[in-house]
């Protein structure tokens, strides 16, 4: 086995998360509109904007984990004659005499 790779955990970012973000461009936006104009108030509307999402931001708020899980695969190398187990492992890729498979799912 050269290599394994895989089996993390797969994260998304919540639905508040994606309007956080959008609201933190608006933020952003108002920000550098205020700054050309050098007046108080768009500065201040935009600074309220962005705030919520570093202070989410740095908690790790905005994203959470799914029940997925990504594939665990691993980098082979086969010796002269030898076989890779088809109800265990499909291949996915081969790069000349490396073989990347990966573990099927098991039925239940």
């Amino acid at each position: 086995m050269l290599n394994t790779y895989g089996g993390g955990i797969v994260r998304s970012v919540a639905w508040w998360g994606w309007a956080l973000i959008v609201l933190a461009l608006i933020g952003v936006a108002a920000l550098r509109a205020a700054l050309d104009d050098a007046s108080g108030a768009p500065v201040l509307c935009g600074i309220v904007l962005i705030a919520p999402l570093i202070i989410v931001g740095f908690t790790s708020g905005i994203r959470h984990d799914t029940e997925k899980v990504t594939p665990v695969r691993h980098e082979v190398t086969l010796r002269p004659g030898g076989v890779i187990d088809a109800r265990k492992y499909d291949i996915i890729e081969q790069r000349g005499a490396i073989y990347v498979i990966e573990e099927r799912e098991v039925a239940q």
